[in-house]
């Protein structure tokens, strides 16, 4: 065995013992590692096996821009022999650039790299990773808004795949697809599939999280906001306990929206400011981008329109932001595609030169024709190559261009319609202080007509009472008059008619002399009676009524 194969077995023994390290949790303690063999390795094999393995510590941590970065340095290392190792390593590499450009929010980027890594799958019958390239792209989908391709191609994998992971991540999907076509039962039941299978191994603790967020999505569309908040709550103790950055921001994104549209707004600012701040350490774009917006609404909806206006301009340099890094990346391999077809031309150059050499001398007229033949065409074949690349260049940027004029349009539309919102507000404010001035003055005066109108109505019940009292006491003389009148013409009869009677009958009976002793008796009963009878009339009008005197 020689010194070069034996270099070459202990490198590839050492990266087993980083992949081992890393797949049984110590994944610190391979980074460190890794660093350290990165020097000392010579193998592209090694090197490129290293550099992915880094790349994926990177992507568990949302480290996007170090993930990429570590992907493209093993794509770069990884072997030019079109062997199995290096064919299932750069489709691994497709992978995860398509998963960190999603995590990225550059999704038309992450469906590519997963279109390229199913193409090169099935190729070289990698069934797999052809699979996990397929449920990775039926992911993008969804952020697409291509719901339908999304379902069929999940559906594919849970028929097709033998991967219990895939199939674990296709029921989970399924579960959110019927959830947006409100089939809510539906959505259930392949959640309920998942949780199941979570819930028997407990290394799934990340699609744990994602059951648990897509169950509490249900609850959101079903209006039960208190169980959807306390079941995203429960998800991000997990996220947090287990380190996944990426859902935790997630899920701080759905709790902001439930709390933004309850109209909890300190709860919603509070959760969208903390997401943003661990949006921008991870380089998540889309994230902060909707943080952004929802902070940009809740400032507008406390009338803070000059920090509105700031997470507006802040939410638009980030749209600005994703929209130029995938066109700059277009623009990017065009130039990069532009060097390798002036390398080429060079190339076909040095080689019709070299073939010229070798020409005989009796065919140097018919060779040196041949050759500039030849020249002219390679030089037409690449002027027009190159014109193409220059015109998809040029178009490129005409069209970034044409982007930035319309963003800043739009800028300024916002501006003008800041403007046009405080002048409407303003004025707003100078019309409303009259018109509040002469509604208090309206205000004072029914009330001062109201107690006005309430002291009329007091007198005029005085005025009523007051002759309702005159009447009866009207009413009581003229009774008290009658009473007197009857009684003194009673009186009067009584003393006129059987007093002038009794009295005659006395004078009659005071002639008898023939029985004194009887004549005597009746006398003096008579003289009783007339009494009696004198005394009643003089009753019947007292000498007090008849001193009084009433007047009417």
């Amino acid at each position: 065995m020689t010194q070069t194969q034996t270099s070459i077995e202990l490198e590839d023994k050492k990266v087993d013992e980083l992949y081992h390290h890393f797949n049984s949790g110590s994944a610190k303690k391979a980074y460190k590692e890794a660093h350290q063999f990165l020097k000392k390795f010579k193998t592209n094999k090694a090197i490129a096996n290293t550099n992915l393995l880094l790349a994926y510590y990177h992507n568990n941590y949302a480290e996007i821009d170090s993930s990429i970065y570590y992907t493209n340095q093993a794509l770069a290392h990884k072997s030019i022999v079109n062997d199995s190792l290096a064919n299932r390593l750069t489709i691994l590499a497709y992978q995860l650039l398509a998963l960190n450009n999603k995590n990225k929010g550059l999704y038309h980027e992450s469906k590519k790299w997963h279109i390229k890594g199913a193409e090169l799958s099935e190729k070289h019958n990698e069934t797999n990773l052809y699979y996990s390239h397929i449920h990775g792209l039926a992911s993008t989908y969804i952020a697409l808004n291509k719901t339908q391709e999304a379902k069929e191609l999940f559906e594919k994998c849970i028929k097709h795949s033998k991967d219990a992971e895939i199939i674990l991540g296709s029921y989970i999907n399924l579960g959110s697809i019927y959830s947006s076509f409100s089939q809510y039962q539906l959505s259930n039941i392949y959640l309920q599939k998942a949780k199941a299978i979570c819930e028997k191994d407990n290394s799934k603790q990340q699609a744990l999280v994602n059951v648990i967020i897509n169950i509490g999505d249900n609850y959101v569309n079903n209006g039960e906001i208190d169980q959807a908040i306390y079941t995203y709550g429960e998800a991000k103790k997990i996220s947090i306990k287990n380190n996944f950055y990426n859902l935790e921001l997630i899920i701080s994104d759905k709790l902001g929206t439930v709390f933004y549209n309850q109209k909890r707004n300190n709860e919603a600012i509070l959760i969208y400011a903390n997401t943003l701040t661990k949006a921008i350490n991870s380089d998540a774009l889309n994230i902060q981008m909707n943080s952004y917006l929802m902070l940009e609404k809740l400032a507008a909806r406390k009338e803070d329109y000059s920090t509105a206006y700031t997470y507006s301009k802040r939410y638009s340099r980030i749209k600005d932001s994703i929209d130029n890094l995938q066109t700059k990346e277009e623009i990017n391999r065009l130039e990069v595609k532009f060097e390798t077809l002036e390398k080429e031309k060079t190339i076909k150059l040095l080689k019709i030169e070299n073939l010229n050499k070798s020409l005989n001398i009796k065919n140097k007229d018919a060779a040196i024709e041949k050759y500039e033949l030849q020249k002219a065409i390679i030089a037409k074949q690449n002027e027009n190559e190159v014109l193409q690349l220059q015109n998809r260049a040029e178009k490129r940027k005409s069209e970034i261009a044409i982007l930035k004029e319309k963003e800043q349009l739009k800028a300024l539309e916002l501006d003008r319609e800041k403007t046009i919102k405080y002048i409407v507000l303003g004025a707003f404010f100078i019309l409303l202080v009259p018109t509040i001035g002469l509604l208090v003055i309206y205000y004072q005066k029914l009330q001062a007509q109201s107690l006005l109108n309430l002291k009329e109505k007091e007198v005029n019940a005085q005025r009523v009472n007051s002759l309702k009292k005159d009447q009866e006491i009207k009413i009581i003389k003229a009774s008290i008059r009658g009473q007197d009148l009857e009684r003194k013409k009673i009186a009067q009869e009584m003393h006129d008619s059987i007093g002038g009677n009794l009295a005659a009958i006395k004078l009659q009976f005071s002639q008898l002399s023939n029985h004194p002793d009887k004549a005597q008796l009746i006398y003096s009963q008579l003289d009783d009676t007339y009494e009696q009878v004198r005394n009643l009339s003089h009753n019947l009008l007292p000498k007090k009524l008849e001193k009084m005197t009433l007047y009417l």
